[in-house]
């Protein structure tokens, strides 16, 4: 079998090092992102004057890119400029529809697609120890393997249909993003009761209430003063719960108490939708 030359579009906070991690494994890699190339390109990558370059010389291709509407243009660029029999691994949070519509272009040109949406955050993009879930056919998702194994800890095959990996990662972020919501939300009450808001976390670390949130996130990012830069801006958490309750209500399905934190997470966005996600419990425990 000939070496896939692989490539990458979108070289951001997340896209940055996963670019990194996929060069660092010793693999040929050609990139190119709208905001400046050279300056995020990893070490000993070619950089592409376009995506429709990357579309071009890559038979393996990752998209990394901040929004739905960003995701599709480039889709359509690889469309026009890609080749038969190339792939497109897809680590965008875009939601099962549109990961689905992807897919049916790409057929048509003959280009296949892997689902492959990722969790972790930056730190952990930073680290290669994304968590990856994927779905495709067994034949594309073995030519994929290669370039999602260099920036994670582990890969889930979660289905065998695009879309598949969108929805487990939209029912991930739905926990997350409303568990923000809901920890900033007790600890508030506690806090606005004279309780020390390390101590509380103390508790609760130890105690029946203990999530990612109390035990990474609360320490990592809101506990500093000012607080950290996660990497996740708060438009984008917006985007990505948006996906779960536009999906929930359209399929039935229930979906009343994360809606409830969806209100929250829009109004914070709505608020200064670039401030960083370690601003969320500053918001909540400001507000009346």
């Amino acid at each position: 079998m000939a070496k896939e030359q692989f490539g990458f579009i979108g070289l951001g906070n997340m896209g940055q090092p996963m670019a990194g991690h996929v060069k660092k494994a010793g693999h040929d890699l050609i990139v190119h992102d709208l905001a400046g190339t050279a300056d995020r390109a990893p070490e000993g990558a070619r950089i592409a004057q376009s995506n429709a370059e990357v579309a071009r010389q890559a038979s393996v291709l990752a998209l990394s890119l901040p929004t739905v509407a960003a995701n599709r243009a480039v889709v359509e660029e690889i469309v026009e400029a890609g080749n038969a029999g190339s792939v497109v691994i897809d680590t965008c949070t875009i939601g099962p529809d549109a990961a689905a519509k992807n897919a049916a272009k790409l057929k048509a040109a003959g280009i296949a697609y892997v689902d492959a949406p990722v969790s972790g955050l930056k730190a952990r993009a930073d680290e290669g120890t994304l968590a990856s879930m994927i779905a495709g056919s067994d034949a594309d998702i073995a030519r994929a393997r290669p370039l999602i194994e260099a920036y994670s800890r582990v890969v889930f095959v979660v289905g065998d249909r695009p879309g598949q990996g969108q929805r487990m990662k939209v029912v991930n972020n739905a926990i997350y993003i409303s568990t923000l919501v809901t920890v900033s939300e007790a600890l508030a009450f506690g806090e606005h009761g004279g309780l020390d808001l390390q101590t509380m976390l103390d508790v609760v670390n130890a105690s029946s209430g203990q999530c990612l949130v109390t035990q990474q996130v609360f320490p990592t990012y809101m506990m500093s003063e000012p607080p950290g830069i996660s990497g996740a801006e708060a438009l984008v958490l917006k985007k990505d719960l948006s996906l779960f309750v536009e999906g929930a209500a359209r399929e039935g399905t229930p979906n009343a108490a994360i809606a409830k934190a969806y209100e929250t997470i829009a109004a914070f966005s709505d608020a200064d939708p670039r401030q960083d996600k370690a601003e969320i419990y500053k918001f909540i425990f400001a507000r009346e």
